[in-house]
């Protein structure tokens, strides 16, 4: 329908819950970004498994002003093309292994810095397609957390495993006392998208009849 990936899908559900959860607050909403920290993975699809993370740094700006969650969607996937797209990612990542090789002043400097462009730290990470097993016991779920710093005061984690997605968020209670409905809002977000292309389906079978 929009030609997005899972990955625009999800953060554009996550987007839709903070646009709800602000709602719910009674702050304005309208023209509204939220500027996230979102990893970007520069490894080649096809290779050879090395050990260690080569991944780099994007601030996407999360178009929470929108209502319309397909326009939303829309926006937020040319927003995410074009920053792929741009040499931010590798450069993010050669500042990053600089400041990692210096001293530790030079490396919280780094972090602080960094921890300044943004609000939030968002990730997902795709997992097992397939169900996996550990010594022969079945795993049933994963989780991880995305490593906040600075003054980040939310992080979401989001992670896919056998057809099945886990959200988790990590915030700072004196900004959201309540993360319990940001994950309600997702919920609620993902379920309306899902009705919205069950609808634009059965239309265009009907078409096709």
């Amino acid at each position: 329908m929009t030609g997005g990936t899972v990955n625009d899908v999800l953060l554009t559900a996550m987007t839709g819950a903070l646009r709800r959860y602000m709602q719910s607050r009674g702050e304005p909403v309208d023209g509204m970004n939220f500027r996230a920290t979102v990893p970007v993975n520069l490894r080649p699809l096809r290779g050879p498994i090395e050990l260690g993370n080569k991944f780099g740094l994007v601030f996407l700006s999360l178009p929470v002003g929108i209502a319309d969650p397909v326009e939303r969607l829309n926006e937020l996937k040319r927003r995410m093309d074009a920053l792929k797209n741009s040499p931010e990612p590798v450069l993010v990542l050669g500042l990053l292994d600089f400041f990692g090789r210096g001293p530790v002043e030079l490396e919280d400097l780094a972090v602080e810095i960094f921890g300044q462009k943004a609000t939030a730290v968002m990730t997902n990470v795709p997992g097992p397609r397939k169900d996996i097993y550990l010594a022969g016991s079945h795993l049933e779920s994963i989780m991880f957390w995305v490593p906040q710093s600075a003054r980040l005061g939310l992080g979401v984690s989001i992670i896919s495993y056998a057809g099945r997605v886990w959200l988790g968020v990590a915030v700072d209670a004196g900004l959201i006392p309540d993360p319990h409905r940001l994950i309600d809002g997702f919920h609620e977000e993902f379920k309306d998208m899902m009705t919205l292309v069950n609808a634009v389906r059965a239309d265009a079978e009907e078409s096709v009849v």
